[in-house]
């Protein structure tokens, strides 16, 4: 693949995008060396499609075999470049990790990944697939789409560091929660109080207990802390309970259980104050458009999912991140496909799971509540390869629910890419016929025309795992399966898992808490509807550069 190289429209030496041949000497610059140099930054990986193997080789910008340096994608432009980052709404970088400035709990911005621009070269020769990853724009390589947003390039794509969570716009900075018994027991039994939606617990009455001894039981509890930390603190006085929640704008909510005693309860919420993220995936995300709840992406929350939202579909997903301001999304099509890339690359392998964590997989679901663990449980962890496929990329934790050991992880900075809630992806819809239509702005659900373009593909009509990949040039970027069944396994080939079903449908990616090993980098459930919401779904801010 020749390129000539023009100085005021005359070209003057001839180079190859595998083998700089010529030299040029410009004020005494050997330019093409300053070339070969940049061109030896090309990197990438070939796949043998006709093998079951899901690892890959690591060649050079020619295709030969290489074996680079531990410290090569540290030290490279592109995966080097990769850093965490606090962005405020207008999408100014306030800090990067390692600055001062620089907080994981969104007092100082949402927590970002910054990903810089770079190019992409994908080509079949016989059995063999090549990718390749350039810094510069080389001859044949294309910008990445992740950069590109209604034909304007952008120098780089924000990734939303942790799942997404919600700032709650209206939420209490001192939120109380005061219930009243109106009636004593009449039957002596238990109440269940719970607190936040999950976290409960019990009180023993007798018949004839008035309001007041009921009232007088509950406080003498004491104190709560639940699952996510959050201290409850008891007062009242008389027939009033109150409880006032340690941490700001969380939605709480305070229920009482009476079973058979015959107590009963009014319970009223107070929230004096405005502005607070929502911690435990409560109810009540308020959907306006503009002046609603916000999309965030900051540690130490539980990842927002339809678990009490029942109208928390992915436009509404969609809609909270736009509450943000001007550029705020979700993670689309598109970027997912280029940290996709970028992971292949630098760890030459589809397996995921194996090279960089099993993740949040294996916990026993209890088919009721959001089991997500908390975001943040990497914060403190870098973004270069030494801190990923160890101890150090991966936080092995216990469950608070199961008391099992798992492992939440980070790629680059990015946490949880597969495993612990699924993931809406934006900019991509399946027609009726499984035909992905794909677009890079003014995302919208079941939409089969502009800005979406018709990929003109047929997805696999059967779920399972793939054993091939489309390459066409419109979505040469992609990892969309071509064929899946036959050997195909959690070992073998692309390695995760492909849903479908039939009707128009949006895409998730990544997998769940229970997954085990159909999660990972390359799931694809393309088997829910937009108009759906579960526990078990979720999405992740981005931004475009």
């Amino acid at each position: 693949m020749a390129s000539t190289l023009t100085i005021n429209g005359q070209g003057v030496a001839e180079f190859d995008i595998l083998n700089v041949r010529s030299t040029l000497i410009l004020n005494g610059q050997n330019v093409s060396q300053l070339l070969g140099n940049q061109l030896n930054q090309i990197v990438g990986v070939r796949w043998d499609t006709s093998s079951s193997s899901p690892d890959l080789v690591r060649v050079d910008r020619m295709g030969n075999t290489i074996t680079p340096a531990p410290t090569f994608f540290d030290l490279h432009p592109t995966w080097g470049g990769m850093r965490r980052c606090v962005m405020n709404d207008a999408g100014a970088v306030t800090a990067y990790q390692g600055d001062a400035g620089f907080a994981v709990d969104g007092s100082a911005g949402q927590v970002m990944v910054e990903v810089p621009k770079f190019y992409y070269l994908v080509k079949d020769i016989g059995v063999y697939r090549y990718f390749w990853i350039s810094p510069i724009e080389a001859p044949g390589f294309k910008v990445h789409p992740m950069f590109i947003r209604d034909s304007v390039e952008m120098d780089y794509a924000y990734i939303g560091a942790f799942e997404a969570s919600v700032y709650d716009v209206t939420a209490s900075a001192t939120e109380l929660d005061t219930i009243t018994v109106t009636a004593g027991a009449s039957a002596s039994g238990n109440l269940t109080i719970t607190l936040d939606g999950t976290y409960a617990f019990t009180v023993a009455v007798a018949a004839g207990d008035s309001d007041a001894t009921v009232a007088g039981k509950i406080r003498s509890e004491g104190n709560k802390t639940d699952y996510q930390g959050v201290v409850w603190t008891v007062g009242g006085s008389g027939a009033t309970v109150t409880y006032t929640a340690s941490d700001a704008g969380l939605k709480h909510t305070v229920a009482v259980a009476a079973a058979s005693t015959g107590v009963t309860t009014t319970i009223v919420k107070t929230t004096p104050g405005a502005g607070g993220y929502a911690l435990n995936d409560p109810a009540g995300y308020v959907l306006t458009a503009t002046t609603g709840d916000k999309l965030a992406s900051i540690a130490g929350v539980k990842p927002a999912t339809g678990w009490k939202n029942e109208t928390l579909y992915l436009p509404a997903f969609r809609q909270l991140a736009q509450n943000r301001g001007a550029g705020w999304g979700l993670l689309s099509f598109n970027q997912l496909c280029g940290v996709q890339l970028l992971y292949l690359i630098e760890y030459a392998t589809f397996d995921s799971q194996t090279a960089l964590s099993v993740g949040v997989t294996n916990i026993t679901d209890d088919a009721v509540t959001n089991m997500a663990v908390n975001t943040g449980v990497t914060a403190g962890v870098g973004t270069g390869a030494s801190n990923l496929a160890n101890a150090s990329g991966q936080v092995s934790i216990t469950h608070y629910a199961t008391a099992q050991t798992t492992t939440p992880f980070s790629y680059r900075g990015i946490e949880n890419l597969y495993g612990n809630a699924n993931t809406w992806v934006d900019g991509i819809n399946i027609k009726a016929d499984n035909n992905p239509w794909i677009a890079d702005h003014d995302f919208a659900s079941d939409t089969f025309a502009h800005p979406y373009a018709d990929t003109g593909l047929t997805l696999p009509t059967i779920s399972g795992y793939p054993t091939a990949l489309v390459n066409v040039p419109a979505v040469d970027h992609s990892f969309l399966p071509s064929v899946v069944g036959g050997t195909g396994s959690q070992t073998k080939y692309t390695c995760d898992y492909y849903y479908q079903a039939a009707g128009n449908r949006a895409a998730l990616i990544g997998g769940r808490w229970y997954h085990a090993g159909s999660a990972g980098a390359f799931y694809l459930n393309c088997a829910y509807a937009a108009a759906i919401a579960y526990r078990f779904v979720g999405a992740r801010l981005a931004r475009s550069g």
